[in-house]
């Protein structure tokens, strides 16, 4: 992963959203705003695109978690800004280009890797549980087809799937809300977080200080 980073394995990734190549915020405004020495852009879907893909991924679970619809036009990239590492934005830049910036994320490796494991963990147990969900369908549905090709086995016919669901209840419910928890608690250190301006006397209105918002 470190061809995605980098060299020292550590960099700022910034999700960018544009229909065209000219609505992207020029890297001489971001060096700017940012206090970057530099930076570069890449297309999202190709250098590293699974390693975009994998942080849009995430997006995507945050807003199934929070029970949000799901709208991939609002989280698939077009683009990434990549720069040095603990990047913060700032007031200034969340409002000039909150159109274009869909997330930002002070990454590493090794944080990346986590990911990797959290989001492998998040879709395995929704897998279990949606195991669950289709027994009792296909229960119910293969109890309909019996009647319909006139089979007498009680079994099939009316399997007694109350019950069945009074023993499964809640399963998995334990492990999926642990696994919830890490995969917010992965977002919630490594989002890229705006900094508010010092309010004391003399400071420079573009320094950082205490986390205000998110992108």
């Amino acid at each position: 992963m470190s061809e995605f980073l980098g060299p020292h394995g550590k960099a700022t990734i910034i999700l960018i959203r544009s229909h065209f190549d000219s609505e992207l915020p020029r890297l001489k405004d971001l060096k700017k705003l940012l206090h970057i020495p530099d930076g570069r852009y890449y297309k999202s879907a190709g250098r590293s695109s699974h390693q975009i893909f994998k942080i849009e991924r995430l997006l995507a679970i945050l807003r199934n978690i929070r029970g949000e619809e799901v709208d991939w036009r609002k989280i698939k990239s077009t683009d990434y800004l990549i720069t040095v590492a603990e990047v913060h934005s700032n007031l200034f830049m969340a409002l000039k280009y909150a159109a274009q910036v869909i997330e930002g994320f002070n990454l590493t490796d090794a944080a990346l890797t986590d990911l990797e494991a959290r989001i492998n963990a998040y879709a395995f147990i929704a897998g279990m549980r949606s195991d669950i969900t289709r027994m009792v369908e296909v229960l119910s549905r293969n109890s309909e087809s019996a009647v319909e090709k006139g089979f007498k086995d009680l079994t099939i016919l009316n399997p007694n799937i109350p019950a069945l669901q009074e023993i499964l209840a809640g399963y998995g419910d334990a492990q999926f809300a642990q696994i919830c928890r890490d995969i917010e608690d992965w977002y919630e250190t490594y989002r890229w977080k705006v900094q508010a301006p010092l309010s004391s006397k003399g400071a420079d209105k573009d320094d950082q200080t205490a986390d205000a918002a998110v992108i």
